[in-house]
């Protein structure tokens, strides 16, 4: 078209922008404007080594063996120092970090390395577990639906489902049926059954759906639906711990531990920060009081191990136990410049609380 060939460094790409102006008009010139000026404000390319310098000019200990160098190259700067250095900021007097941003005196390149392996721990774990109780919603949700339902594809019946929000359930029969068509022309269960029996019964579907389709699918059941699947776990509690009291799981409960399962899930799949997540308001009050929690942080990833102790089987839920604890040990001494507490604290976690679980 005839730009005008010219190298590359802010002013003389404006006049690119120019040229290309002159061929597309006012509002490429106004969309392009807006580019430029957002590509002035990015930050230039750090080396690792400049990395570091900065660090230590912000009063971070980095020491010069080439160790935390060769740390940033495989994790990544971003993903150690920008997701985990809040915790070790100085801050003014309303709790936010001051500017320029400085470290607190005799913070450890280390520490923030520690931090960001242990919620990788936390990860690991947490996934773990949350597979188990994924795989277990699977058989209870497609059992106790094809129980009351036992025709063949009684799931795209919309008379099946809650008659209040219909447009919700037509938009979940769809996730179903777009699944089948997806995964009907590929080797495995669904062609299996289509192909032999004409229709793909919902305990074969459910494993082609995420937890977030899970999720949904209860929320699209009737409520004597949602609250044989929630009595299913609280039966199930109530028969391997015996307590003197019944626990009672609510519909409402189930659905905010698919929420949770589900927000967590997909930042383990993600490799997100977890330990300090703000989780909003959750439904966990009647849980934690009922297994005597009185100081529960509903917002924080607590939340999630409360409800691992009503819906894991027992065994599980003490290997989890057992296990989140192994990790707690490994890195309780790895924290000079902020306590091992404070990490708790912002988990929600209060380890004389967590021993009532047991």
């Amino acid at each position: 078209m005839g730009f005008t060939k010219v190298p590359c460094n802010i002013d003389k790409m404006r006049m690119c922008e120019y040229n290309i102006s002159i061929r597309l008009g006012q509002e490429a010139y106004d969309a392009l404007a807006i580019f430029f000026l957002e590509l002035q404000r990015m930050k230039e390319y750090k080396t690792f080594n400049q990395q570091l310098t900065i660090l230590r000019n912000r009063g971070m200990i980095v020491p010069q063996n080439g160790a935390q160098k060769r740390f940033l190259e495989q994790e990544n700067y971003y993903n150690v120092i920008n997701g985990y250095k809040d915790i070790f900021l100085t801050k003014d007097a309303q709790g936010n970090p001051i500017k320029p941003e400085a470290y607190i005196q005799n913070t450890h390149f280390d520490e923030l390395k520690a931090l960001f392996l242990f919620d990788r721990e936390l990860r690991f774990l947490f996934i773990k577990y949350l597979l188990i109780f994924e795989n277990s919603f699977k058989t209870v949700i497609s059992h106790e639906f094809s129980r009351k339902y036992p025709k063949a594809n009684s799931y795209l019946d919309i008379a099946n489902y809650r008659d209040d929000d219909s447009k919700s359930v037509l938009k979940q029969i769809s996730i179903l049926t777009k699944t089948i068509h997806e995964n009907v022309g590929a080797k495995g269960a669904i062609k299996h059954y289509i192909e032999e029996h004409g229709s793909v019964p919902l305990w074969v579907l459910v494993n082609y759906l995420t937890i977030g389709n899970l999720s949904y699918l209860y929320t699209a059941l009737k409520n004597s639906d949602k609250n044989s699947i929630a009595k299913y776990y609280a039966d199930k509690y109530n028969k391997q711990y015996k307590p003197a009291l019944n626990l009672k799981i609510s519909s409402e409960d189930m659905s905010s531990v698919l929420k949770i399962t589900n927000l967590i899930r997909n930042q383990c799949a993600h490799d997100e920060r977890l330990f300090s997540t703000d989780y909003k308001s959750t439904r966990v009050s009647n849980i934690a009081s009922y297994l005597g929690i009185n100081n529960c942080n509903n917002r924080r990833i607590v939340v999630a191990i409360l409800y691992f102790k009503v819906v894991l089987n027992k065994n599980y839920y003490r290997k989890f136990d057992s296990e989140l604890h192994d990790i707690f040990k490994r890195f309780t001494s790895e924290f000079h410049t902020v306590s091992f507490d404070d990490i708790l604290n912002i988990m929600g976690i209060d380890l004389d609380e967590l021993k009532k679980l047991i």
